[in-house]
């Protein structure tokens, strides 16, 4: 029997994951792992490629189990075949899409905003999330911690989770400003996990005092454990924030654009698509509208202002 793309993917990946001294990026060509995906016969060409590049807010496991359904309909959808690049970073992402390294991508949001302000990062489609295309910063501690605002975690210990991210770094530094505090100096401590379900786990395991995460990822994190919201609270949130959008290389062709856009766009109305949004936990992917990431930028302009 043949086995589900996504299966096969999630393997390849996390045992390239665990090699530690490979340099370059993981790189997972479906192509490759499933040979019922090869040109048929002798003299017809193989179909183009389309790199997609992953660069979450969760782990790399975690994002293969959570996307690979979605790199399935991708790759039957559009006839291409889909090759996976993992980033370390949301920086790392964003070089890949400037130069072409990776065509299609899924980034924060504001990996996004830098990106469309740098090199005309273009974003595709954003997700909708419980009715919202919007998420919020949340500033959790935990819950018999005595820590009541945000100005109490002065002294303390914190966790960001990138340092590209407008929920897990850009939030939590304008309301130290708004406290008329020294970044550098407001913590006793703090430190980069990398990603928000990290940053989860920092704080509920007692290495850190307080953490900023995504709210939908916040969300999903107490689906799983719901005694994670009796364990932890949130004493600040952002407002609403344009979701993590899915980007495309300024290097790709607008013919190429067009088929994605649609693809997107038009998830819901086939079965598969359906099936794919439901595994996401989304409602459907919407056109972005620019005044979701205002407010990022408007963030941003103040961090920068600050140093």
């Amino acid at each position: 029997m043949r086995r589900p793309l996504s299966v096969l993917l999630l393997a390849a990946v996390v045992s390239l994951w665990g090699c530690a001294s490979a340099p370059q990026l993981p790189e997972v060509r479906l192509n490759q792992l499933d040979r019922t995906l090869a040109a048929g016969s002798v003299g017809i060409s193989p179909r183009p490629v389309l790199k997609v590049g992953l660069a979450t807010m969760m782990s790399p496991r975690e994002s293969l189990l959570r996307y690979g359904p979605l790199l399935d309909y991708l790759n039957s959808k559009l006839e291409r075949h889909v090759e996976v690049v993992l980033a370390s970073s949301q920086t790392e992402m964003l070089e890949l899409l400037r130069t072409g390294g990776v065509q299609l991508g899924l980034v924060g949001s504001l990996a996004y905003v830098q990106g469309a302000d740098g090199f005309g990062l273009k974003a595709l489609a954003v997700p909708e999330y419980q009715g919202e295309p919007t998420h919020r910063s949340l500033i959790l501690v935990r819950r018999y911690s005595g820590l009541e605002e945000f100005a109490h975690l002065k002294g303390h210990t914190f966790a960001y989770t990138d340092p590209v991210s407008a929920t897990g770094w850009l939030y939590p530094q304008t309301l130290v400003l708004e406290l008329n505090e020294a970044v550098e100096r407001f913590f006793d401590r703090a430190l980069f996990t990398g990603t928000d379900d990290k940053a989860i786990q920092a704080l509920d395991h007692g290495l850190v005092d307080g953490a900023a995460v995504n709210s939908v990822i916040y969300d999903m994190a107490v689906a799983e454990d719901p005694d994670l919201a009796r364990r932890l609270r949130a004493i600040g949130s952002s407002e609403p924030l344009g979701s993590p959008p899915v980007v495309v290389s300024p290097t790709v062709g607008s013919e190429l654009v067009a088929q994605l856009e649609t693809v997107f766009l038009q998830m819901g109305e086939d079965e598969e698509g359906r099936a794919v949004l439901q595994s996401l936990g989304l409602d459907r992917f919407v056109a972005p509208d620019p005044a979701w990431y205002e407010p990022i930028r408007l963030m941003l302009e103040a961090v920068e202002a600050s140093k």
